[in-house]
């Protein structure tokens, strides 16, 4: 059984003063707005980084360099945890 993915369109109003006066290309516009939305979908913990990776197009190692120029950390465990994991392991 085959199934199509759903897909949302969604309309976006940009102000004019922040382009440099020239006619911006749409479809590349798009195609950044789409990448910035992956990105914070990842950073919110609503996909994986895998996931994440698939919705964009993407090769793994290529994303996670993305994420990485915006921020978003591709190991996101907190401290504490870990440092509870090695107690338990009485490593510390």
């Amino acid at each position: 059984m085959s199934t199509t993915a759903k897909t949302l369109t969604v309309r976006v109003d940009l102000p004019w003063s922040v382009a440099d006066g020239t006619e911006p290309n749409l479809g590349e516009l798009g195609d950044q707005l789409r990448l910035l939305w992956i990105i914070e979908q990842v950073r919110l913990h609503r996909v994986g980084i895998g996931k994440g990776a698939e919705l964009a197009g993407m090769a793994l190692a290529a994303f996670m360099g993305v994420l990485g120029a915006h921020g978003v950390p591709v190991i996101d465990y907190p401290a504490a945890d870990l440092e509870r994991e090695l107690i338990q392991l009485g490593v510390v």
